[in-house]
């Protein structure tokens, strides 16, 4: 599976746009610091999504961290993540687990 936080060079196709979402409590992470586990939910999240499309990979992925409350006023950390799936085109396909 192919994941770029940017352009892919390799001739490709567009497959279609991937959205995710993951809230963390605030309470939960060191103030300060990367709420690492809600964004790795998310890029595994758009990496799923991939997958059940039969996909390469996923390109162009952004990651927007915002504080937020929830429904019962705690404090979160919501995580919005977004990204293009590929296809690779001609013999460029990625073998499973490179």
């Amino acid at each position: 599976m192919l994941l770029s936080f940017g352009e892919v060079q390799e001739p490709h196709e567009i497959v279609n746009i991937a959205y995710a979402f993951a809230q963390q409590k605030q309470s939960q992470w060191f103030n300060g610091e990367l709420p690492i586990d809600p964004v790795m939910r998310v890029v595994s999240m758009l990496e799923q999504q991939a997958q059940q499309l039969k996909a390469d990979g996923v390109k162009n992925i952004q990651i927007k961290i915002l504080e937020g409350t929830d429904r019962d006023g705690d404090k979160v950390i919501n995580v919005w993540g977004m990204g293009t799936i590929i296809k690779l085109k001609g013999n460029l396909k990625l073998e499973k687990g490179e």
